[in-house]
């Protein structure tokens, strides 16, 4: 396709990710590396974290009470979450907020000068098109849905595509009057090693693990949330004797060592600690199972690599909208909260029968080479004729909250 400022050979694309949690940025992160490895045209994309950019006095405030919020008084957020999930206009309190990064966003915009903008943070998909609403924007906008989850948030009146990970998402928003042409499924974006084919047994060698032991991996204790179930595992003889824990702590220092310290009260060499780990997919492909949280990212990575997963306390909101996709496409199953996680865990290891039949659910479920399909849908787009968008209603700060 021909774009507006870009030519056959070059096109600039500025895909604008989030750090409120990592699942923006490694979607980001793996639609850039797609571009470089397999577009048809040449592509040029640049990264940039949106709230570093535009919001840099606020993001690290943002940032802290998001993360609490979710941690302390998940309930609030759940009912914040389900309370805007079909808002159609703008609380006063975001109004503002998108206002107050108006300038600098387009500072940014002149700075790339790109001939599309993707958005792998809502945020950043909600002021870009304000922008293109008020008529001081014109270039495509792609959003990219990295949760399975239709909320508002995400959905803007001058978005030209959204790229989801799911057709229950993409009948979502037909059903929501989103016209089936502005709707791709390219599933969420992982990146491309994550459908590389590896042999367990040759990988769990190369990794340290004994080839004839279950395995399991546990993701999503970076932020603490799973700090609990955890440490009920390690305390546990049989699930320490019974299989190989490889606990995945991410940048976070302080579960490092709080799992440590309960590491060196009850020693086992059967457990695993990690710190940030760039080659996820490989001890993904060593695992019999993935103990997680069900972030959007990180289960579309087990999925691309066919990995079953049992679910822990799912926040309510975008975690729950994930959690019935993947238990619904029998790839997953939740762990009930009236039941020890250890016990739970154990049937489900010592099932092989069960973890097969997830597997091959898994294989059915997975949509190849998500960052590639991705980007062809990007390069296909016709970029529609901007229409005279209405400014989008203020909500009242009681329909707001």
């Amino acid at each position: 396709m021909k774009w507006s400022k870009g030519t056959a050979e070059r096109v600039r694309v500025l895909v604008l990710s989030g750090n409120l949690g990592d699942g923006h940025r490694q979607a980001a992160k793996a639609l850039a590396e797609a571009s470089r490895l397999g577009t048809r045209e040449a592509v040029d994309t640049e990264v940039v974290d949106f709230m570093q950019r535009v919001y840099p006095q606020l993001q690290h405030v943002v940032k802290y009470g998001f993360l609490k919020m979710v941690e302390k008084t998940p309930s609030i957020y759940g009912y914040l979450y389900h309370r805007t999930k079909y808002d159609e206009g703008l609380s006063p309190l975001f109004s503002l907020f998108l206002r107050l990064g108006r300038r600098a966003l387009m500072r940014l915009a002149a700075e790339y000068r790109p001939d599309a903008i993707i958005c792998t943070f809502p945020l950043a998909a909600a002021a870009v098109s304000l922008l293109k609403e008020e008529g001081r924007l014109h270039v495509p906008l792609i959003t990219v849905i990295t949760d399975h989850t239709d909320h508002a948030l995400w959905l803007n009146p001058a978005t030209d595509l959204y790229l989801v990970g799911s057709e229950q998402v993409a009948s979502a928003l037909r059903a929501r009057g989103i016209a089936s042409s502005r709707v791709a499924v390219s599933g969420i974006p992982v990146a491309p090693r994550f459908h590389a084919e590896e042999d367990r047994t040759v990988v769990r060698q190369q990794l340290g693990l004994q080839p004839d032991m279950p395995v399991v991996l546990v993701m999503g204790g970076g932020g603490g949330l799973l700090s609990e179930g955890i440490r009920s595992l390690l305390r546990s003889e049989a699930v320490c004797a019974g299989m190989q824990l490889v606990i995945v702590c991410g940048s976070n220092r302080a579960v490092m060592r709080e799992l440590e310290e309960e590491l060196a009260h009850r020693p086992s060499g059967r457990v695993r600690l990690l710190g940030f780990a760039e080659d996820i997919h490989r001890w993904m492909s060593a695992a019999d199972l993935l103990l997680t949280k069900p972030g959007g990212l990180t289960t579309s990575e087990a999925v691309a690599k066919a990995l079953p997963m049992l679910l822990y306390k799912p926040i309510p909101g975008q975690e729950e909208d994930n959690a019935a996709v993947l238990m619904r496409a029998g790839v997953a199953v939740q762990a009930e909260g009236g039941r020890a996680l250890t016990d739970q865990l154990l049937e489900l290891v010592h099932d092989p029968a069960r973890l097969a039949h997830m597997r091959g659910r898994a294989e059915a479920l997975r949509i190849a080479r998500p960052a590639e399909r991705a980007w062809e849908a990007v390069l296909a787009l016709q970029p529609r004729p901007q229409p005279e968008l209405a400014p989008r209603p203020e909500l009242s700060m009681s329909k707001a909250w």
